[in-house]
C-alpha cells in the first residue's frame, strides 16, 4: 500500500521548494536540506521572468525531523533553480557532505555576474566555510543565456570531482574542482562549436565501467576526470538543446541507451542512441519537444518511450498553456505503440513505487493530478487533497525496497516521502548507486523534475 513514509515540517509556507540529502558524517544521524521560497521559482527567460516578492532560504532538518538550522540567502539572490544552484557532496572525503551554492556578496544587485561566489556551508553548523569567485561568463548575452548556471558532481577512480558550469544555449564553460578546490580542469565550449548545446538535466554515471563518471551535457558526453569529450551523439547535424536526455536499460538484455527530446534544431525531434552514440531511432520532423519520459508499462517490462510537444503557435510564457501534441514510441525499436492510460502521458511521471521492477504513475497534472495509478489505470492511492502538491524529488530517497516520492505541501508548510510500504526487490547495483548519488543534483537543473532522471536507469 502507498503511504506516507516520513514527514518534515518546513515551518513557514512556501511556493517553490527543492530537497538533497545531507550525510552527516560517522555515527550522525543524516538529514535533509530544503531550499525553498514564499515565490514561485523565477526563470531567467525575459518573458517569463518576474520581480521576486520573497528571498531564498535554506532549512536542514535531521532524519528524526529536528530542525537544526535555517538560513536566509538575502535579496542578493534571485530564487530561481539556474541563478541559485545547491548541490550536497563530500569534496574533501571526511563522511559529511558540504552545501555548495551560487550566492551573491552584493545584494543590492541580483543580477550582477561579477560579484557571484560559490560557497561552501558545513552542515553541522550550518556556518559558510569558502568561498571563491564565480566564473563571470557568459558575458553580454541575453539574460535567458546569462543566468543558467549549473552545480554537479562525480567520481574518478573513487576521487570526488565538483562541477561548476556556466550556459546553457550558446558559449557553455565547465570547470572542475578536486579536494582543496584546486581546479582539476576547465574547458570552453563555444557556441558556434559543432554539436549539442547542454540540456536541463544532467545524469552522471559511469557508462563505460572504467571507473570514471561521465556527465550528460545535453548529448554530449564529457568525463569528470578531465572534462574531455567521449563522444558527442549527432554531432555534424545537431547543435541546438535537448530538454530531455535520459539514460536507460533494456530489461530484455541488459544493454544501454540514451533517449533524447530536443527543443529545437531540426529534425529529428526524438532520438535514442546507443551507449557509444549511434543512432538507433529517431522519429519527428518538428516541434518543440518538452517533456518526455521512459517507462517499464509493456509486457515482460517493455520500456514504452513518451515525448510531448508543445503547440508552435503560442507566444511568450503562454507557450507552456497550450494544447500539446504527444508521441509514444517502443522505447529500444522505435516503433510507434498505442497508451491505453485513460489520461495524458505529459500529465503523469512513472515512478516504481512496488519494486517489481513496473512503473507505476503519479499525476502531475489534469484529472489525474495527486493520484497514484499502477500501469492499466487503476487509481492506487491520492495523495493531496485541497493542498495540490509539488513533486520535490522521486527514485531511491530512503534505503529500502522501490522507490519513493517526495511531494511538498506549500500551504501546510510540509514536506512527505510517500513510498510502498510492502514495496519488495533488490535493485541493479549500477542502477542503485545511480539513483542515490543522483539524489545529490535534485537542486540544480530539472533533475528533480516528473521523474525524468530516476525514470530510466
Amino acid at each position: 500500500m502507498i503511504r506516507e513514509l516520513c514527514s518534515f515540517t518546513i515551518g513557514e509556507e512556501f511556493a517553490q521548494m527543492r530537497s538533497i540529502p545531507v550525510a552527516m558524517g560517522a555515527g550522525r544521524e543524516g538529514a535533509t536540506l530544503f531550499v525553498h521560497s514564499q515565490n514561485p521559482n523565477i526563470d531567467p527567460w525575459s518573458e517569463a521572468f518576474n520581480y521576486a516578492r520573497d528571498t531564498l532560504k535554506m532549512t536542514l532538518i535531521s532524519d528524526s525531523g529536528k530542525v537544526l538550522w535555517r538560513r536566509d540567502l538575502g535579496w542578493g539572490l534571485v530564487p530561481g533553480i539556474w541563478y541559485s544552484p545547491v548541490l550536497s557532496f563530500d569534496l574533501d572525503g571526511d563522511g559529511v557532505d558540504e552545501i555548495w551554492y551560487v550566492g551573491n556578496t552584493r545584494p543590492n544587485l541580483p543580477l550582477t555576474t561579477y560579484y557571484r561566489v560559490l560557497e561552501r556551508i558545513d552542515p553541522r553548523s550550518g556556518e559558510v566555510t569558502g568561498q571563491w569567485p564565480w566564473p563571470p561568463y557568459p558575458r553580454n548575452e541575453s539574460m535567458s543565456h546569462t543566468y543558467r548556471y549549473t552545480l554537479a558532481a562525480g567520481y574518478s577512480h573513487g576521487e570526488p570531482v565538483l562541477i561548476t558550469a556556466q550556459g546553457t544555449y550558446h558559449d557553455m564553460h565547465l570547470q572542475g574542482y578536486q579536494a582543496g578546490m584546486n581546479k582539476r580542469w576547465e574547458i570552453l565550449i563555444p557556441g558556434d562549436a559543432p554539436g549539442a548545446r547542454a540540456s536541463h538535466v544532467f545524469p552522471i554515471l559511469d557508462m563505460n565501467d572504467d571507473g570514471v563518471d561521465e556527465i550528460f551535457w545535453g548529448e554530449r558526453i564529457l568525463s569528470v576526470d578531465d572534462g574531455h569529450e567521449l563522444f558527442c551523439c549527432d554531432r555534424d547535424r545537431f547543435n541546438a538543446h535537448s530538454d530531455i536526455v535520459v539514460p536507460f536499460i533494456d530489461p530484455a538484455d541488459g544493454r544501454k541507451y540514451i533517449y533524447t527530446c530536443r527543443e529545437g534544431g531540426g529534425a529529428p525531434r526524438v532520438v535514442a542512441y546507443d551507449f557509444n552514440g549511434n543512432i538507433i531511432w529517431s522519429a519527428v520532423e518538428a516541434g518543440h519537444m518538452h517533456k518526455g519520459w521512459v517507462a517499464n508499462i509493456g509486457e515482460n517490462r517493455r520500456r514504452i518511450a513518451m515525448a510531448m510537444s508543445l503547440a508552435l503557435d503560442a507566444k511568450g510564457g503562454d507557450i507552456h498553456k497550450s494544447t500539446p501534441i504527444l508521441y509514444y514510441y517502443d522505447a529500444v525499436s522505435g516503433k510507434p505503440v498505442d497508451f491505453t492510460m485513460p489520461f495524458p502521458g505529459c500529465h503523469l511521471m512513472p515512478i516504481d513505487f512496488t519494486g517489481d521492477g513496473y512503473h507505476e504513475f503519479f499525476g502531475t497534472g489534469g484529472d489525474a493530478l495527486g493520484k497514484c495509478y499502477d500501469r492499466f489505470g487503476k487509481c492506487l492511492a491520492t495523495l493531496h487533497g485541497e493542498d495540490k502538491a509539488q513533486v520535490v524529488r522521486s527514485g531511491k530517497i530512503l534505503d529500502r525496497p522501490g522507490q519513493q516520492l517526495m511531494l511538498a505541501y506549500g500551504k501546510e508548510g510540509v514536506v512527505r516521502i510517500w513510498g510502498d510500504d510492502a514495496a519488495t526487490g533488490e535493485d541493479d547495483p549500477l542502477c542503485k548507486r545511480y539513483h542515490r548519488f543522483m539524489q545529490h543534483m535534485m537542486a540544480s537543473g530539472y533533475n528533480h523534475i516528473n521523474s525524468v532522471q530516476s525514470c530510466g536507469m
